[in-house]
Parts: C-alpha cells; structure tokens; sequence
C-alpha cells in the first residue's frame, strides 16, 4: 500500500511536518481530508473557504465570520465546492443547555412571550492600558493580521483579549452572545431573527 506523505516520514520528521505557521502547507496535503479553523474571529473567512477550494471539509468555531458578507462568501464556497462545512457554536452539546431546551419545548412553562439571555462575565475585570511593542519571539505578527488593518502589536491585541477590538471581532456579543442567543433560538425553534435592533454603551469600565 502506497503511504502518505507524512507517514513516509521518520516519527521525528512526522511531527516537525505537522507543525505549521502557515495553514497554507496544510491545505496542499493530499492526506488531509478535513480541518478545524480556530483562529481569531478575523480569520476565520479565508482559511474555510480556501479549505473547500482545495477538496477538505472545515469544522470552523464560532463566530461564523467577522462580517455578514464574509459569512456569504464562505456559505457560497461549501456549496459550490461541495463540502461540508459545520459552525461550532458547542454549548449545543452541553447536557445543561439539552436539558434545558427539553424543559422548555414540553410546554410546562406554558405559552412564552418574552425571553431574556445574559452573560454574567465576574472574572473578566478591566483591561489595563499597555504600549505597543514587539511581539513575542515566534511570533509571525504579519501573518496574524492577515486581512486586519496594519497596526503595532499589542499584547491586548493578542490571544484571549483581540475580542476587543473590531479589527478581529465583535466584542462579547460575537463571543458569549453567540452562545446565549443560539440557545435560546433553538428553545423558541428560531431559525433566523426577522428584526435585529443593537442598543449599547461603555458602563461598566472606563
């Protein structure tokens, strides 16, 4: 039986060449049937619609897309590339949000005609200011950007904390929102809001 690319590699050799900054090595693999897109919201786009371009179905994590149309565009390449491309909004598997869906869909809360969903966030605090600076060693920062606009880095910039900033999502709306809304879209058989109205402001943290 003819082997793999990677299986034709030494164990040593196999590791180092399944460790990529560039995603794009990966999408080249013939062995490869399928990946997983957990990148920041920013780059969720490209990566899932190049994945389908090259034959491999994506399992990418919520939020879909930073923008409406890069939703579209990714929505267009699973269909005309024919693969299979899954949203991860994972609190769906979670027993308690089952449970409570069940709970609510046997009707013993009777007819609902208004339901409200928060995110309680007590351990998330203030962002303290910090300078620009280089970033961290290993880092390819102009590959992290990608497609953002070209700014210094930042360590708020960086891992957890990009949530934050609108060059790379959507703030606790497109990280904890899409998680509550989802729930409770599904408990009310909800496949798609009719009206969408945002109200907002800066009250809690300076």
């Amino acid at each position: 039986m003819e082997k793999t690319q990677a299986e034709a590699l030494d164990p040593v050799e196999q590791k180092a060449e399944q460790q990529t900054q560039d995603f794009r090595r990966l999408l080249d693999r013939t062995d490869l049937d399928a990946g997983i897109v957990a990148t920041p919201d920013h780059w969720h786009a490209i990566p899932t619609v190049m994945a389908c371009q090259s034959g491999k179905d994506v399992y990418v994590e919520k939020p879909l897309a930073l923008t409406i149309h890069e939703g579209r565009v990714m929505v267009d390449a699973a269909r005309k590339y024919d693969r299979v491309v899954q949203i991860g909004p994972q609190q769906r598997s979670a027993p308690h949000s089952s449970d409570a869906v069940d709970y609510v869909k046997s009707g013993k809360l009777g007819k609902i005609l208004l339901v409200r969903a928060w995110a309680y966030l007590d351990w998330k605090g203030e962002m303290p200011v910090q300078p620009d600076g280089p970033p961290p060693e290993g880092v390819d920062y102009d590959l992290r950007l990608g497609p953002a606009v070209e700014k210094p880095f930042k360590p708020n910039r960086f891992h957890f904390s990009f949530r934050w900033y609108w060059d790379y999502s959507g703030g606790l709306m497109t990280d904890w929102g899409a998680h509550m809304i989802d729930i409770a879209n599904w408990a009310m058989d909800v496949k798609a809001p009719r009206l969408a109205v945002s109200v907002g402001g800066k009250f809690g943290y300076p």
